[in-house]
Order: C-alpha cells, then structure tokens, then sequence
C-alpha cells in the first residue's frame, strides 16, 4: 500500500513538473508572433522582428537585405514592419539567416517566392535549409523543426576574428543578437565578444 502511494504520488509530481514546464515554456513561444515595433537602430539598420523572434533589414538604394524568415505566421508581421518604416517588401534583394533552425528560416521559401531575393546561407547550413531541417543534427527527428526545403543561391564561409593573447591565437565568435525576451529586451546567443582592447594580429 506504501509503495503504490508513493508511486502515486511521483506520478502526479510528475504531471504538475511537465505542466509547470510548459506553462513556463509557452510564453516564450507565443511572443515569437506577437507583433513589435519596428525601429531604426542606427544609420540603415532597422528592427523589423516580433517581439521574441528577432529580424533586421539594412536598407540600401540597390535594393534591402533581410536577416531572419522565421515562420510562415512571422512573414504578414515582417512585412508590415518593413512597409511601416517606409520601404517596400518587394525591394528585398537578398535574404540571409543566422542559422538553419526554424524559428530562423522556415519562411524563407515564402519569402524568396514573395520578394525574388537570393537566398544566402553559411556553407554549413546550406545541406539543412535545403532538406527543410532533416539533416540537422539535433532536430532532424522532430516535426517543429521541419520546414519547407528552400535552395540556396549562395553559401557564406563561417569566420571569426583571430587575436593575440599572450603570443597566441585565439579565434572566438561575436556574439549576435538572437531573440527579444519577455520584456522586449534584446538578448544575445550565448557565443563570446572579441575583446578589442587587445592587439590584433
């Protein structure tokens, strides 16, 4: 009787943990459609994202480059964002991502059908985007990660800024500026700054 009471009583803290889990999940995933003003953050770099999910256009008189798709239900919020700060979403030329994930990249087949833009990834995200996320190494199993295959018009080389410390090299990624949180404030992905106050090599 003990033994089944307890065993009753690990279910039921096991329910209320995954209840916990994904009440505390699911704001997060709901502000990736919420809509967010967009804003200019300096000269021709504008912000044109949700308010979890982050976009940039950097706007050029040969026409505008977009970072980011993410999902097809993003693509209306992008393209009022880009219409409300007075450029047209038709002049989006080239369209980049920072990674091959779909909170990143499942609009981009959208996009490039709506817009005409060359679509420019990382050489190694390339074989990903164009298998719609079931090559990718960690999410190649989960349906949330699938998105439409897209191709790609050119890959990018993947660089970092090499420095000396201490007489050797040490090369470390900048670190970029992934999604908003709750409070709409820019959060950065967990990669590492380049500290410029050492001598470059």
């Amino acid at each position: 009787m003990v033994i089944r009471s307890c065993a009753t009583l690990a279910a039921v803290i096991l329910i209320v943990l995954a209840l916990v889990l994904v009440s505390a999940r699911k704001p997060a995933q709901d502000d990736w459609t919420e809509p967010f003003p967009a804003f200019r953050i300096a000269d021709n770099l504008y912000y044109v994202g949700s308010k979890g999910l982050a976009n940039y256009l950097i706007a050029t008189p040969e026409g505008h480059i977009l970072i980011n798709s993410d999902f097809e239900a993003n693509v209306p919020l992008i393209r009022s964002s880009v219409e409300s700060l007075g450029f047209k979403f038709t002049d989006i030329k080239i369209l980049l991502i920072s990674h091959a994930h779909a909170d990143h990249c499942a609009a981009s087949a959208t996009i490039k059908k709506l817009t005409g833009a060359k679509y420019m990834v990382m050489e190694g995200d390339a074989p990903v985007v164009e298998s719609g996320g079931k090559t990718d190494f960690f999410y190649a199993n989960d349906p949330e990660g699938q998105y439409p295959p897209t191709s790609v018009d050119r890959g990018r080389r993947s660089e970092t800024r090499r420095r000396c410390v201490d007489g050797a090299f040490d090369a470390r990624p900048y670190k970029r500026l992934h999604h908003l949180d709750d409070e709409g404030e820019r959060r950065f992905a967990n990669t590492r700054r380049c500290d410029h106050r050492k001598p470059q090599c």
